[in-house]
């Protein structure tokens, strides 16, 4: 399993980030082991602010236009997947959403969302069932568009998605895509990044550390 690489140094002087970040494609979203498996993906090395996250247009699961503005106001923890994934998104929005379950009244402070990279078959009705599923964090936003909306989106977020012919699936097609849990601030900026190598307890134990210290 390919793994994300993330380092970050911060000097007390000047607070400069810098981030090198290298993204693959997760291969675990076809069932199929006669897939292509992993591949690299692309690498952003940015020193100070991190180039992750920027403007977007989408729709929520109730039909309503929303931009990254409307976000605006709230910590917020942002997934990418799509709604047909067998076993990668639902286990990334499980792992979220028992992260805000251990983080108690903290959980109060986060938005969670889920943007899907399939417009084809995500709409918003589908979302609407999608996002309720069980062990996902209450209150979570379903966000899709048009193509050229999600794109917008994928690419604010550096994230990486390949869509899977797959003529021997109920579904036709599968996505092969990175699979990273973003957190942002109540102003739209990176915070920090999680992957399912991080356990639900310290996801919360950042998120209830951030609600205190804002770092």
């Amino acid at each position: 399993m390919s793994r994300i690489i993330l380092r970050r140094i911060v000097t007390q002087s000047n607070h400069i980030l810098s981030l090198v970040m290298a993204v693959a494609l997760l291969s675990a979203c076809s069932q199929n082991n006669n897939k292509p498996k992993a591949q690299s993906g692309q690498v952003t090395v940015v020193s100070g602010k991190a180039a992750i996250g920027g403007a977007y247009t989408l729709v929520d699961h109730n039909g309503k236009t929303v931009t990254d503005q409307d976000l605006h106001g709230k910590a917020h923890l942002i997934y990418f997947g799509y709604a047909y994934c067998p076993d990668v998104c639902p286990t990334a929005l499980q792992q979220m959403g028992a992260a805000l379950s251990m983080s108690g009244s903290a959980a109060d402070y986060y938005q969670p969302i889920f943007i899907t990279i399939d417009s084809e078959r995500d709409t918003p009705e589908k979302m609407a069932q999608y996002v309720t599923n069980n062990g996902f964090p209450d209150g979570l936003i379903g966000l899709t568009g048009s193509p050229k909306q999600i794109k917008q989106a994928m690419s604010a977020f550096k994230v990486i998605g390949q869509k899977v012919e797959d003529p021997d699936s109920a579904t036709d097609y599968t996505y092969n895509h990175s699979s990273i849990i973003y957190f942002m601030d109540a102003k739209g900026q990176f915070v920090d990044v999680f992957t399912h190598a991080s356990t639900p307890r310290s996801i919360a134990d950042r998120l209830i550390s951030y609600k205190k210290t804002g770092r």
